[in-house]
């Protein structure tokens, strides 16, 4: 019997599940094209548990996400814009997949705290920074000090503008695993320059005095490159 989830996060399965599963139902393969063996459907068998399920649906959510990030990069390097369209199409697409699988994942297995932390990251790469955040809260209440979780909220802050959580995010990484605080810090960097460009609802003097701040941490953790760093793991064993 699989653990009932919480009240207030049930609406991120809603959003989740549905549209993508129509999706599926409807001609679109695991690769994001069609044809093939494009409309076949997740058939699980009755003999396996729930822990079974999500351990699977979780690897499978994994690998959709890898495909995902692959179509997004090859978006922001193409310069043609119908091809560039084309990618961020099918990154759309795969990421709305990789979303169904972690809802399936937590809804047999409410406690993963990994699958939380993913349908935090695609609904982020969908455009959804505040659910992103609540499943992120779910992800953290499971497992206070997640550090993948930390750097993903730190990015879904900056999407926000919400510039004091994003810094208290880059810091508490910085004292726990520098390697995510380093990947932060470029999302920090990636911020600053776009919002020079299109400053999105930030004030002038918002965005100098971050864009000081990222300057100064960036350098000291220059000066500390050779503390060490702490991985993270990305599959469910």
């Amino acid at each position: 019997m699989h653990t009932k989830l919480p009240k207030k996060v049930r609406w991120i399965l809603l959003a989740s599940l549905f549209a993508p599963s129509m999706l599926l139902a409807n001609g679109g393969d695991m690769m994001g094209g069609s044809g093939g063996d494009s409309n076949r459907e997740i058939n699980v068998p009755e003999s396996r548990t729930p822990a079974d399920i999500a351990r699977t649906a979780y690897n499978d959510g994994v690998r959709a996400v890898k495909l995902a990030d692959k179509y997004e990069t090859e978006a922001l390097q193409e310069k043609r814009d119908d091809r560039k369209a084309k990618s961020m199409d099918r990154a759309k697409k795969q990421y709305e997949k990789a979303r169904t699988y972690f809802a399936q994942a937590v809804e047999q297995q409410a406690t993963m705290h990994e699958a939380w932390n993913y349908v935090g990251y695609t609904s982020r790469k969908l455009g959804e920074a505040e659910k992103a955040l609540e499943a992120y809260a779910e992800a953290l209440r499971l497992k206070p000090g997640y550090p993948d979780a930390i750097e993903y909220r730190g990015v879904a802050y900056l999407a926000l503008n919400r510039l004091d959580e994003a810094k208290e995010a880059y810091m508490t990484l910085l004292g726990g695993d520098r390697k995510l605080a380093g990947k932060l810090m470029a999302e920090m960097q990636g911020w600053v320059a776009a919002r020079r460009s299109s400053p999105a609802g930030v004030s002038a003097e918002q965005l100098d005095s971050f864009a000081q701040w990222v300057t100064e941490r960036a350098a000291v953790a220059q000066q500390t490159a050779s503390l060490g760093t702490h991985g993270s793991t990305t599959t469910w064993n």
